[in-house]
């Protein structure tokens, strides 16, 4: 057994019989989706596929997080890839690699698997439907927990769920899969086996380009998200937050890094293909405004430099992003590290955002380009920049908090000390309502001009 299967089992176990098994390919260029590759190419039928498996994982930790009683398996093909899938696709489960000659054979040695981990409820789902919805699986365990079976018919005869209370290996024993007769089959064989089959609603797969054809047009396949992070610290000293984000992106996404002005950005062999570096005057907002400039997605998402976006963020991004009635959105706060005092900090920012709709920029903003510059951007160039966007932004749609925590860095509030560093937020925000100029509140909060020299280094959040 796994470490960890193991560490699964020790957390899990104790609370819940429910698991949920998803089957997946390494989203590589020619080893993924033939015959879709066949009439769009095998880079096109490779970029399809990874944001089918990255929007079936998003709606996996959505299920997660509001069924924690449930635990996630994904078992993935080939089984040298493992490094990659924990660095590009991190989340609330466990990979596991498929084992087996054909389809069938794998899916069976998976759910025996689990089964023997001592799960009563296991779900099988794939990656492949054209629209992934939580609810059905809830549709299958309340199935499961009423004794019957549910099965999922695709429309081109295959099926795309699969639930069992107990191990049954006749209908996985046929070498050949992909046929408009699968499902016909399956059916067949479970109730053979004694079971009995809930059909759920049919729905589509993309498997071909007529499948994929309605989808094109789609949010979350036309989209592009852009991570604008504003620094005054060296390339170097960003690099690795840089490459933390990097393998979450979907394909097309980018982060645009605005260095202030006197900052000399990496030589072009040293740059990655997602990552872009500006040079912007000095100012967290007119470096956020150059960075919204210079981005070509069609989703902002505004970071600190110091604040880490939790798993899965461009999938809630996006799923936050295609509501019109949403102008802007942002994550729960959290510190790391933390202690109890910090804590009680991010429950009034947490408190203060859902009440007041007013969210400071280390929660991590995001809209749509075209409300960004709707609003008009960042108005204030040194200061109060994110509480002055985001009640431009609630002018033209609503404030939406997404329950997935950002971790901030702490610091600011070490170096300043806890209570007065709270005390001075407050204050400045007071002073803003006021209508302090924003240079006026540079000086007071940090006792200088905003052009002098070593500025910036540890702004409001």
């Amino acid at each position: 057994m796994s470490s960890s299967v193991s560490d699964a089992r020790s957390r899990d176990m104790a609370a819940t019989a429910r698991a949920v098994l998803v089957f997946m390919r390494v989203p590589e260029a020619g080893q993924v989706k033939s015959r879709l590759a066949a009439g769009v190419g095998v880079e096109e039928a490779a970029r399809i596929y990874q944001i089918m498996v990255r929007r079936t994982l998003g709606v996996l930790s959505d299920f997660k997080r509001s069924r924690p009683d449930v635990t996630l398996f994904v078992f993935f093909t080939p089984a040298d890839r493992v490094e990659i899938l924990q660095k590009h696709y991190p989340g609330p489960w466990s990979f596991l690699p498929q084992v087996g000659h054909h389809l069938g054979e794998r899916m069976d040695r998976a759910l025996r698997q689990v089964f023997a981990l001592g799960f009563q409820h296991t779900v099988l789902v794939g990656t492949d439907l054209a629209h992934p919805e939580g609810a059905i699986l809830e549709d299958a365990f309340h199935a499961l927990e009423k004794g019957l079976t549910p099965l999922g018919p695709a429309r081109d005869g295959g099926f795309y769920l699969v639930g069992l209370h107990r191990p049954c290996s006749a209908p996985f024993q046929f070498e050949e899969w992909g046929t408009d007769t699968v499902y016909g089959r399956t059916e067949k064989s479970l109730a053979a086996s004694g079971l009995q089959v809930l059909k759920l609603k049919e729905k589509q797969d993309v498997d071909r380009p007529e499948d994929f054809e309605p989808l094109r047009d789609h949010f979350f396949f036309k989209e592009k998200l852009s991570i604008v992070i504003p620094t005054v610290r060296p390339p170097e000293a960003v690099s690795s937050f840089l490459h933390r984000l990097e393998p979450q992106l979907w394909p097309g996404d980018e982060i645009v890094v605005a260095l202030s002005e006197g900052i000399t950005p990496p030589r072009n062999e040293e740059e990655s293909a997602s990552i872009r570096w500006i040079v912007s005057r000095r100012g967290r907002g007119m470096q956020l405004n150059a960075g919204a400039r210079a981005a070509e997605g069609s989703i902002l998402l505004f970071l600190h430099d110091d604040s880490v976006p939790p798993h899965q963020f461009a999938y809630h991004v996006r799923k936050i992003s295609q509501d019109p009635a949403v102008s802007v959105g942002c994550f729960q706060l959290a510190f790391s590290p933390s202690t109890p005092a910090l804590d009680l900090i991010a429950r009034w920012a947490n408190l203060r955002a859902g009440l007041f709709g007013l969210p400071y920029g280390d929660q991590g903003l995001f809209c749509r380009h075209a409300v960004f510059w709707e609003a008009g951007g960042f108005r204030n160039p040194f200061l109060m920049e994110d509480v002055d966007f985001v009640r431009q932004c609630k002018k033209r749609g609503r404030v939406l908090k997404i329950p997935e925590s950002i971790h901030t860095s702490p610091h600011r509030y070490f170096k300043r000390g806890l209570l007065r560093a709270s005390l001075q937020n407050h204050c400045l925000m007071l002073l803003y309502f006021l209508g302090m100029s924003n240079r006026g509140l540079y000086r007071l909060y940090y006792g200088r001009d905003p052009q002098e020299p070593d500025a910036h280094r540890d702004g409001m959040g």
